[in-house]
């Protein structure tokens, strides 16, 4: 079929172009980001190096500031010292709780400093709070690496076990006199929260190392940090030892003490891996995106040759009636014009004109009988009205006059959407007239208008009366008692500026519970229910009323059970020949 060739060959035709944008994409993509993420794992691994340099940097600071504390004078010179003051001299130098110390606001990376003088006394700072008798045991521990590193012939010395590392350092004056010796205790969980996202990594290795090359502390695999140990200098990047590529970073800080971190090479494609995914999948998005398109393409294209082919199989049943649609081409939009004009030509001579003639007389029939049975039903109340005008029987005369000229402006005035007040308020005086003909004395009524000009402006036709109908129906009906209805219309407002039309209906009769008439015209109730007849007229006149006005009108019901209804309406105010919908025909 001709429509699969093209949709195959169009399908064809997207992958190959889509494949070949695809590999220049590629080759774009991996040149910049390649680079661009080797950069970041170097970053990283070199931040991270950093902070533990940051941290040994903090303990050399201290170191000076020890150095530099008069506090401190009398206990390196042992003459008479307050034990308590010397204390509080060395708390003040290291700060240990300040956020240098700190790891992620968690580990303390120094957790105790020790300091003796010459004569191997000895004062303390502990990060922790403990009971006098660890403190106790923690002393003697210290005095014993006091004395052992005051037999080494160093300026300073890292010793390692399974708590964390303990820094030893000579103390000297100005002069460069020995003054006495420090440790600082250094805990093994901050240096693995200092280092930790190296570890993140694949074969992410740290090695920490004195100046001898002794191992510290490290992390990985054994093979990886033998690697990382046979390094030396300090060297960032890319580096190949034992025949393995790696990411790392090595560099000295004080005390000696040298940090290497590394990274697999393979981190590069491990971090490119979710954007190539990505990639991929947008690939066969864009795939079944070109597929569907090379289908619709070829839909266009043969739906217009299917019809033709359907409207000449069904035209041949024969069905004169059918033709052909507009064509999105312009050849086949052609042809389908040339088609529809040999079936009107066909149809013609088949149908015959007298037929066509004959179709049209009854149409003009039936438009002249559904003119004809409105002014029929006028005819007749009109004569009956003067037949009792004749009798003599005036109050029957004029029931028939007031009903006549009700339904004349119900049915005939259907065209019209806004009237003039007057002929809104004849309709609604006609109306009122009939009810009070029923009731007798138990009903009264009133028009007032605050001046003549009111009854030039324009109001939707049939606003007015059927609030005056509910009004008398569901008000003073239900009373069967003497009732009244008032109808005022005013205008308010600066003429020419936010003009509004005042209309209000108000009765005394049996009143209604304003504050749940909106919850009861949601509920479901039976065909059969009284109020809901009322309340579905109430939402009807402000569906209309929104539908004329939008938000430019206000409705406003007051009301109580047994102290009768007012509804208020406000609309802008339009005077006969300004806005008025539809023609009145």
């Amino acid at each position: 079929m001709l429509r699969t060739e093209i949709t195959i060959l169009t399908v064809l035709t997207s992958a190959a172009t889509l494949l070949l944008a695809c590999a220049a994409i590629l080759y774009v993509f991996f040149s910049f980001f390649y680079e661009k993420t080797q950069e970041d794992i170097q970053y990283v691994l070199a931040n991270t190096s950093q902070q533990f340099q940051d941290k040994i940097q903090f303990i050399e600071d201290g170191a000076v500031s020890i150095r530099h504390n008069t506090m401190l004078d009398g206990f390196f010179g042992n003459s008479g010292y307050d034990s308590a003051v010397a204390e509080t001299g060395l708390a003040y130098s290291m700060q240990l709780f300040t956020d240098r110390n700190t790891v992620n606001r968690q580990y303390p990376f120094v957790t105790g400093v020790y300091l003796f003088n010459n004569w191997d006394d000895c004062i303390y700072e502990y990060y922790y709070p403990s009971t006098v008798e660890f403190l106790r045991l923690k002393v003697s521990e210290y005095i014993a690496l006091q004395q052992k590193f005051k037999g080494e012939d160093m300026q300073y010395r890292v010793y390692s076990d399974i708590k964390g590392m303990n820094l030893c350092f000579r103390m000297y004056n100005d002069a460069m006199q020995e003054q006495g010796i420090c440790i600082v205790e250094i805990s093994r969980d901050a240096m693995t929260a200092v280092l930790e996202e190296v570890a993140s990594f694949r074969a992410g290795t740290w090695v920490i190392a004195d100046k001898q090359g002794e191992i510290l502390d490290s992390h990985g695999e054994n093979s990886n940090v033998e690697k990382l140990k046979s390094t030396k200098g300090v060297w960032w990047g890319t580096k190949t030892v034992d025949g393995s590529r790696i990411l790392g970073y090595a560099g000295v800080c004080g005390f000696g003490i040298r940090t290497v971190v590394s990274a697999g090479w393979d981190n590069i494609y491990v971090s490119l891996r979710p954007t190539i995914k990505i990639f991929g999948i947008g690939m066969i998005v864009v795939l079944m995106a070109a597929i569907f398109v090379a289908f619709s393409m070829s839909y266009r294209f043969t739906r217009p040759i299917a019809e033709l082919c359907e409207s000449i199989r069904v035209f041949g049943h024969p069905d004169f009636d059918v033709r052909v649609g507009e064509m999105p081409i312009q050849e086949f939009h052609d042809i389908g014009i040339v088609f529809n004009d040999m079936a009107d030509r066909i149809e013609y001579l088949v149908t015959q004109v007298y037929e066509r003639q004959m179709l049209a007389a009854q149409s003009q029939v039936k438009y002249l009988q559904s003119q004809i049975n409105p002014h029929f039903q006028f005819n007749v109340l009109s004569m009956l009205g003067i037949q009792a005008k004749m009798a003599g029987n005036e109050e029957v005369y004029k029931g028939l006059q007031a009903f006549s000229r009700l339904i004349q402006g119900r049915i005939f005035r259907e065209g019209e959407i806004k009237i003039r007040v007057e002929e809104e308020l004849e309709i609604v005086r006609f109306y009122l007239y009939l009810q009070h003909g029923r009731f007798r004395d138990e009903l009264s009524y009133e028009i007032c208008l605050d001046c003549e000009e009111v009854n030039r402006d324009l109001i939707p036709r049939l606003l007015i009366e059927p609030l005056v109908e509910n009004a008398v129906s569901h008000g003073l009906e239900p009373k069967g008692d003497k009732g009244m209805v008032r109808v005022s219309l005013w205008e308010s407002g600066t003429k020419g500026q936010e003009e509004k039309l005042h209309v209000c209906v108000e009765d005394d009769g049996v009143g209604m519970d304003v504050q749940s008439l909106a919850v009861e015209e949601r509920d479901e109730k039976a065909p059969g229910d009284r109020e809901i007849h009322t309340h579905t007229g109430l939402a009807n006149t402000r569906r209309l009323l929104e539908i004329l006005y939008g938000d430019h009108f206000t409705m406003m019901i007051q009301g109580k059970k047994g102290k009768g209804t007012r509804i208020e309406i406000a609309l802008p105010v339009e005077r006969s020949g300004e806005n008025v919908e539809g023609d009145g025909g």
